[in-house]
């Protein structure tokens, strides 16, 4: 479907030329790297560990002097010393305005928030991705995320959204419930865009009821969400919308807000004067060359209270810091897929995305729900697939599938049908991977 070509909320930021877009991230780093060693019982010591001192970092060159964090060693410290923050909180906890958790994809949640100061910023950062998507002043959005997951830190979106002056409706009592709340109980409040999140749920829904979202809200423009969307996924939800699909997202771990524009779709902008992107090897934890996929490690700018400085994401991702036609300076990550939703099949990775694109463009399994088998032994030998079938299954539609998902993805696969009870729904997010023995 047509885009609008993207305006920008901060066109002196986002447009700045890279060398002070550098010469900005030189100057912050120094700062939270002082900040963070002498306000965070966890940092002084992460620091002291591997012989780093803040007087070592005199530009963003000298990054890779600091040693990259990860999520154990977060627990690990939780676990030693009995600090919900892990040791990062930087201020007092009288200090904090809102405290948030992450969603545990790949373990224990961790614990963060934000002071007054951060929570400014948080939503200043959080307008800039929604204003790129196309929300706008005097728009009518809703925002399930501040109603039935006020706990995550993503939650921030709804004031990202206020402060660009739309109005939010923040009504949905479960992140299931999109397609009701906003098309059934809002029916007559012209929303200008509707933030999903669901879509299996929500296009099944749409479908049963024979709902027209654009007939109920005639000013709809477009819908919006923040999860990876495969080709396949995004041509199903504008298909059943009948608008226009935009990605943004990142993590709420850290209150990331990247968003793709009508030029970078797939890949996300990051604001790298508030975060320094980099991918490294997994394994190594070098950087990779400058393309090249790696996994993300993020260093957060802004943060007064418990910012994370060379932090693994945990996803994969390739990124391109060449300036966009949109006029964004800013680099442009484009994800592969994270860590947790994937598999080892012999040399090869697989992620859930990688299936998903192939499954949900045959109309038996499209929008299907889906996991890969993972062995606690890896790399395994093949890869195990469990998909549901729309309506009956047809003659050879097990093989059909196994042919294409060999053929496209390289690997020997095995493919089972079961019923939709079978396959776990969080209420959070899906679970693409189940682990056995």
């Amino acid at each position: 479907m047509q885009r609008q070509p993207t305006e920008h909320w901060n066109p002196t930021i986002e447009t700045m030329p890279r060398n002070a877009l550098r010469d900005l991230q030189s100057e912050r780093l120094i700062r939270q790297v002082h900040h963070v060693y002498n306000n965070s019982a966890f940092f002084r010591e992460f620091y002291d560990a591997a012989g780093v001192k803040p007087s070592d970092i005199k530009s963003i060159d000298d990054i890779t002097k600091l040693p990259i964090m990860s999520k154990d060693d977060l627990r690990r410290f939780r676990g030693s010393h009995g600090d919900p923050f892990c040791g990062t909180l930087c201020v007092p906890v009288g200090a904090l305005k809102k405290v948030h958790k992450s969603t545990g994809t790949s373990g224990a949640p961790n614990v963060f928030g934000l002071s007054e100061a951060d929570w400014d910023q948080s939503a200043e950062n959080f307008a800039r991705m929604l204003y790129r998507v196309g929300v706008r002043a005097g728009y009518r959005t809703n925002n399930w995320l501040e109603a039935a997951m006020t706990w995550h830190g993503y939650s921030m979106t709804a004031w990202g959204a206020r402060k660009i002056g739309a109005t939010v409706f923040a009504l949905e009592f479960d992140n299931r419930s999109v397609v009701q709340t906003n098309l059934e109980l809002l029916a007559g409040a012209d929303l200008s865009a509707i933030f999903i999140y669901h879509p299996e749920i929500e296009v099944q829904y749409l479908r049963q009821h024979g709902l027209v979202p654009t007939e109920i809200h005639p000013n709809l423009s477009f819908i919006y969400s923040a999860f990876l969307c495969t080709d396949a996924r995004r041509k199903i939800l504008e298909d059943a919308w009948g608008v226009p699909y935009w990605n943004m997202g990142a993590s709420g771990d850290q209150y990331i807000p990247a968003s793709e524009c009508h030029l970078s779709a797939p890949a996300l902008h990051y604001p790298e004067d508030q975060f320094v992107v980099e991918t490294v090897d997994s394994k190594t934890l070098l950087p990779v060359a400058p393309g090249a996929e790696g996994e993300l490690v993020l260093t957060n700018l802004w943060a007064e209270a418990t910012p994370f400085l060379r932090y693994r994401m945990e996803d994969v991702v390739a990124v391109n810091d060449a300036p966009c036609g949109c006029g964004s300076t800013h680099a442009r990550v484009n994800y592969r897929g994270r860590y947790a939703w994937s598999v080892a099949v012999g040399e090869r990775r697989i992620f859930s995305d990688d299936v998903e694109n192939i499954l949900w463009a045959h109309p038996k399994t499209e929008f299907s729900a889906y996991q890969l088998i993972k062995e606690h032994a890896q790399p395994q030998d093949r890869l195990h697939v469990r998909s549901t079938v729309r309506g009956e299954a047809e003659y050879g539609l097990s093989e059909l599938l196994t042919d294409q998902l060999e053929r496209e993805l390289g690997v020997p696969v095995t493919i089972e049908f079961v019923e939709p009870e079978t396959i776990a729904v969080g209420t959070v997010k899906f679970v693409r991977v189940t682990t056995r023995d």
